[in-house]
């Protein structure tokens, strides 16, 4: 009788969710891209000693930034999320055989050398989840997390800098969080992005400093902007960051005090950023969440954003420029049908791991008419990410496939890059209770040549040696995502970085080379 009841309430969540669906679908077709116009004004100068004496000067004062736990914040709203996420536990969301691909057909990336611990919890400042990130350079890799940035040497993995997030951006009214970090191989640039908690219902600063050189030591232009235009409660989060060859893109989530509200994006001329120079700012609003801008690797003259919106359906945007003015119109891609993934279950203890919702968690890749994207989704009542190769001219799938570890693996928080010969590279978090196997960063990839559609299981990068549970709550918070990146020396390689555990209740991060 208990099995019959719980399987009808099963049924009648999954009911209520697909109608949810339905109707947030027929919400995203009725928006309307709006534009306006905010101001960037010219940029404080940030050097390297500047950061360190700020650094030094909080110590000595025993005011290190604050450490707050960060919340997740879905699009959809947070008691229908959580019934998804139970609801997923059962359901089996999409069926699919997962195949152990034979190693003479795949020619997956294998490690190159640096394999090495990034920053931890208690270096970084003690923010958690640390929302891993980072980029690879001609001669250094930045790491950036909740709330640090930390720069190695490519040639040795050693640490070269670390810094607060406070010192290096010159502000501390308020924590800072949600980084990213891109090089832009075209610029020759480091572009460096946070955003701050609200210094009030109608203030809160988003971050963007971008470096005077190829050299991320730096100096830097700081830029910050007022992202509350609306001068009321609104709250900006989860901002992501692209490039392409005209300008900085920034995205972001919008929420109020309760529920998410609309997905906004700012696009601003990276030359005149890159000198210093004040700059005009097209904000465009009413768009879908969440948002993910690409890092554009050619002169493509349009730029393409992708959201998953709902089962089914991937929202493109597309951004052009006539006459060197941003502007936005959307489109749709059919996809194979998905649904939110269960939490990641970890051996030794009932505490699970949030894999969040449907989020493309991290910038896509574009190259010519590719665009190459990743997002974890309910696979046999397991967490597993689905990567994607759309035509962006005929709006349809050139490839798509299953990313896991084994048969009874949970994956999720992947990230993906490709190079200009459509090379690709994938990290991600893997848990295998069935095996008793910790969290792992993992790492794979596919050769242009290799049979469409398939990505292997790949490599461990590293295991952890026991289980995280460092609060009360479950699901515990996991980091809301992980980088991969193409070496711009040589794009036959890639670094990436991912979460691992240190402790039960302290987060590290591991980076490392792998390439073909």
């Amino acid at each position: 009788m208990y099995t019959i009841y719980r399987a009808f309430m099963v049924v009648q969540v999954i009911f209520i969710l697909i109608v949810l669906n339905h109707r947030t679908h027929e919400a995203y077709a009725e928006r309307l891209i709006q534009e306006h116009t905010i101001k960037f004004r010219r940029p404080h100068v940030r050097t390297s000693e500047d950061m360190e004496a700020a650094e030094n000067s909080l110590r000595e004062a025993g005011k290190t930034p604050a450490a707050p736990k960060i919340p997740f914040r879905p699009t959809m709203n947070k008691a229908a999320y959580k019934a998804t996420k139970r609801a997923a536990e059962t359901d089996t969301g999409m069926s699919h055989p997962i195949k152990e691909f034979s190693h003479a057909l795949l020619k997956p990336p294998v490690l190159k050398g640096i394999n090495v611990d990034g920053v931890n919890q208690t270096e970084a400042g003690g923010s958690r989840p640390p929302d891993t990130h980072g980029a690879v350079g001609p001669d250094h890799f930045v790491e950036i997390t909740n709330s640090n940035i930390d720069v190695y040497k490519k040639s040795d993995g050693s640490r070269v800098k670390s810094i607060s997030l406070a010192s290096f951006f010159g502000y501390t009214k308020q924590p800072l969080f949600d980084p990213r970090c891109v090089y832009d191989i075209a610029g020759g640039r480091w572009i460096i992005s946070a955003e701050a908690f609200q210094e009030s219902l109608t203030i809160q600063r988003q971050f963007v400093a971008v470096s005077k050189t190829s050299d991320p030591l730096g100096p830097y232009y700081v830029y910050n902007g007022d992202v509350n235009f609306k001068n009321n409660d609104d709250f900006w989060d989860f901002p992501q960051l692209g490039v392409d060859r005209k300008a900085i893109i920034i995205t972001a989530n919008i929420f109020g005090p309760q529920f998410y509200r609309e997905t906004r994006m700012v696009v601003v001329d990276k030359t005149r950023l890159y000198n210093g120079l004040s700059a005009k700012i097209k904000l465009f609003i009413g768009l879908d969440g969440t948002l993910t801008p690409p890092v554009v690797l050619d002169d493509n003259d349009k730029t393409f954003l992708v959201a998953a919106v709902s089962s089914g359906i991937i929202r493109k945007y597309t951004l052009t420029y006539p006459g060197g003015i941003p502007v936005l119109s959307s489109s749709t891609i059919t996809v194979p049908a998905y649904s939110v993934p269960p939490n990641a279950k970890q051996p030794g203890t009932a505490e699970t791991l949030d894999t969040s919702d449907l989020r493309f968690v991290n910038a896509s890749t574009q190259v010519g008419n590719s665009l190459w994207q990743v997002h974890t989704i309910n696979v046999n009542s397991l967490p597993k990410p689905r990567f994607y190769e759309f035509n962006t001219v005929t709006n349809t799938i050139i490839q798509s496939g299953i990313i896991s570890a084994s048969a009874t693996s949970n994956d999720w928080n992947a990230s993906i890059a490709a190079n200009a010969d459509n090379d690709v590279f994938v990290t991600w978090s893997s848990t295998d209770p069935n095996a008793g196997t910790q969290a792992q960063v993992r790492f794979s990839g596919r050769l242009h040549t290799d049979p469409i559609n398939t990505i292997s299981g790949g490599s461990a990068l590293f295991t952890s040696s026991t289980f995280y549970n460092p609060s009360t709550d479950n699901p515990e918070r996991w980091g809301d995502y992980s980088s991969v990146t193409v070496d711009p020396k040589d794009p036959s390689r890639a670094w990436i970085v991912n979460e691992k555990i240190n402790k039960s209740n302290i987060w590290g991060s591991r980076i490392g080379e792998i390439g073909f």
